[in-house]
């Protein structure tokens, strides 16, 4: 992928799902421009989890900014406390 947003959880989390990547979704409006995108979900080199969306393109600074809060206050509002939110620029 090109241009993704990833979601890093130190630890496994059970319940990442189609909820949580269409929360993603929701929030990162300003990268997708297409009706289709991409996500995977997978386990990182330490065991923890890791979320990565395609974006349809790069972000500036301040979007990702902008992106990244968004998502992160989304997640907090779902109950998840310990993750890093990464935004290809």
């Amino acid at each position: 992928m090109k241009h993704f947003i990833n979601i890093v959880w130190e630890k496994k989390e059970e319940d990442v799902d189609a909820i949580i990547v269409d929360a993603v979704l929701e929030c990162a409006d300003e990268a997708l421009t297409e009706d289709e995108t991409n996500y995977d979900i997978g386990e990182t080199e330490k065991g923890g989890l890791i979320l990565t969306v395609e974006t349809h393109k790069a972000l500036k600074d301040s979007e990702s900014t902008i992106v990244a809060e968004r998502i992160a206050n989304k997640l907090f509002d779902l109950g998840y406390k310990s993750f890093d939110v990464e935004i290809s620029v």
